[in-house]
């Protein structure tokens, strides 16, 4: 269950430890998704643990390219992958394989295009996404989540009044951006490719750091978004831009000052009082003196 809502005044020690278990939650995600068989969830799942799944049914390997171009093209369950036998998607749906797809719950277009989805994940919880196409037509951007709910408690942010739940799996946060690219259509034929993904959905990204870094790296490999088209935005959280910067992640980088002050800061975004700005600053610095960041931005909201 989702912790109580937002409360007023100063960051305490409660407050710390809900964003220490966030981060211990974000930890165990990546054992447990580690441990899990292979092709339990086909997206972002690497091509040759889908080919070891179908050899251990005794299929031919093109299969496995198969479902997993089946599922990055708009199959969200077994059932809707025509290029496997009936058979086979029965077999998987035996073994337990699921596409990893979540269903649509809600949907709502503004007149200018932008579309808002409800996202139902497979443990029945709901996540925002957010497609926003350029006025031109050429650019798309996800806007996506990475957590269900948010423990940073920012006065102007309406996430955190619902409490945290838990973090995203690479998958969930993958899956929005196909989702968006399936919503918004540049033309009757088909979905419209997303260009660019913005991590200003709900969460802190950099709390769900291994979560967050792999499904990067899926953007880039199975969708093929360069680091210029993806953003992370974040409040601060103490150390997690040196853990940023060590796994030599290519993004912009988008901190949330929200007040000139560290004072102002404190009122607006109370997390700040764990994370003063002169060290948030420093680190940023840090952050962007990195060679290999040189191509990606560090910008101040």
């Amino acid at each position: 269950m989702a912790t109580r809502g937002v409360r007023d005044g100063p960051w305490t020690d409660l407050d710390a430890e809900l964003v220490g278990r966030a981060t211990r939650d974000a930890a165990r995600l990546a054992r447990e998704s580690a441990r899990h068989s292979p092709g339990t969830v086909v997206l972002g799942r690497p091509l040759a643990e889908l080919e070891a799944l179908m050899a251990e049914l005794g299929e031919p390997r093109y299969r496995a390219a198969q479902l997993r171009t089946a599922v990055l093209s708009g199959a969200r369950a077994l059932e809707e992958v025509a290029t496997l036998p009936r058979a086979l998607r029965a077999r998987l749906r035996e073994a337990g394989v699921r596409t990893g797809r979540s269903r649509v719950h809600g949907r709502r277009q503004a007149a200018d295009g932008t579309i808002k989805l409800l996202l139902q994940l497979a443990d029945g919880r709901v996540v925002e996404s957010v497609g926003i196409p350029s006025r031109d037509g050429r650019r798309l951007t996800a806007c996506v989540s990475s957590q269900v709910g948010c423990p940073m408690r920012c006065t102007f942010c309406a996430t955190g009044k619902g409490g945290f739940a838990r973090n995203l799996l690479p998958h969930e946060i993958v899956d929005q951006v196909l989702a968006v690219g399936e919503a918004v259509h540049a033309s009757p034929d088909g979905p419209r490719r997303v260009s660019h993904v913005v991590f200003m959905g709900m969460g802190e990204p950099l709390l769900n750091l291994p979560s967050v870094v792999e499904a990067l790296r899926l953007l880039r490999e199975e969708l093929g978004l360069g680091g210029r088209a993806l953003t992370l935005s974040t409040v601060g959280v103490p150390g997690a831009l040196r853990q940023l910067a060590a796994r030599r992640l290519q993004a912009t980088l988008a901190v949330s000052l929200h007040a000139p002050t560290q004072e102002l800061r404190e009122r607006i975004v109370p997390s700040a009082r764990a994370y003063p700005l002169d060290a948030l600053m420093h680190d940023c610095d840090r952050y962007f003196a990195y060679d290999w960041v040189k191509g990606c931005r560090v910008v101040w909201l």
